[in-house]
């Protein structure tokens, strides 16, 4: 039976994991950027996906054999769009800053992710569920925490863009017009995410019947739509590589330092582990949430994104010398999210009680 709580709390832990996933570059000064990404993005979406699924699906050969060729395909295709929204974003940074870019293209992302799947999804193409889905209490209960969790996302940007601006740590000029149309493609096409899961539902039920768990069913998709993910950033990045000459730094160090190139290969797992165990995390938790409002998933999980990359701010001393204005803003937004996660877990346990 779906235990909501339980699910909430594997969503934190792998929100948790997945805010603590840049940690590790601030070691790795010696790389440029495109050598760490794609280093990490590596174990990220290719190996780790791969080895968790035979690890954790019995039979995973078998189970691709018995699946629907195109199922594959349109994960494949929808994780590569998402793929290209990770890299809007990163362009998106340099117009309005982190904070700012990181709340619209995740605000986006959480509401379009969530409610845009009760509308047509890539297996059964238009669906109307809205009605069912919010016209019951659990449903209101729910409906109410969504909307909780995009205001608290708007107030811990907001707060973000202050801050950046008393600090003086953003883009050197800010350019909305360009900057905030990047953030709003990127939340679009990082939602899409959420439909290379939904396409990849025939993937789990071969898992399933191969005798899968069904909390670690979605592992059985993870390749798919990270691999889709994954060929995008590599494309791009071995571009910057040759662009910049820089692709010799994956066989040496550009410069003398204190760390080894295998230290730096380590710190790239350990980041792309992190990074991993997010989705490994929101499967489980997914898997939890329930068959009546487990569409919640995507939403809470963004949310709860927003809230420990703040955490992990505020621990790293990012919001040191800001104003006090731009604290006490962050400080009711994270509250909020918190409401709202608390919300969103209690009409998940209402919807499943009947």
């Amino acid at each position: 039976m779906a235990d909501p709580i339980l699910g909430a709390a594997l969503h934190s832990v792998g929100a948790l994991s997945s805010s603590s996933c840049y940690t590790p570059q601030k070691k790795t000064t010696l790389w440029s950027w495109e050598v760490y990404w794609v280093s990490q993005a590596s174990f990220a979406w290719l190996v780790l996906p791969i080895l968790g699924a035979f690890l954790t699906i019995p039979n995973y050969t078998d189970v691709l054999a018995s699946c629907p060729k195109d199922a594959m395909l349109r994960t494949f295709a929808l994780g590569a769009i998402y793929g290209v929204g990770g890299l809007t974003f990163g362009l998106g940074i340099r117009y309005i800053g982190f904070s700012l870019n990181y709340a619209i293209a995740v605000g986006i992302s959480a509401g379009l992710g969530t409610i845009f799947p009760l509308i047509w999804n890539p297996n059964d193409g238009f669906v109307w569920l809205l009605d069912d889905k919010f016209s019951t209490g659990p449903g209101l209960v729910v409906l109410t925490g969504i909307v909780l969790s995009l205001v608290g996302i708007v107030f811990c940007g907001w707060a973000g863009a202050l801050r950046e601006k008393t600090q003086g740590d953003g883009p050197s000029k800010f350019t909305f017009k360009t900057g905030v149309p990047l953030a709003i493609v990127a939340g679009t096409l990082s939602a899409v995410f959420n439909f290379a899961l939904l396409a990849g539902q025939p993937l789990e039920q071969a898992a399933l019947d191969a005798g899968a768990s069904d909390l670690l069913k979605m592992n059985a998709i993870y390749p798919f739509s990270n691999g889709g993910a994954f060929l995008v950033n590599f494309v791009w990045c071995v571009f910057l590589m040759r662009r910049n000459r820089t692709g010799s730094q994956l066989v040496r160090l550009p410069a003398k330092g204190t760390r080894t190139l295998s230290f730096y290969y380590l710190m790239a797992l350990l980041s792309g582990t992190f990074w991993y165990f997010q989705f490994f995390f929101y499967g489980m938790g997914h898997a939890n949430m329930g068959e009546s409002y487990g569409f919640t998933s995507w939403g809470l999980h963004m949310a709860m994104l927003i809230l420990f990359s703040n955490i992990f701010g505020t621990v790293f001393r990012e919001w040191e010398g800001a104003d006090k204005l731009p604290k006490r803003i962050l400080h009711v937004g994270m509250l909020i999210i918190v409401a709202s996660t608390l919300i969103i877990t209690y009409g998940n346990y209402l919807g499943e009680q009947g």
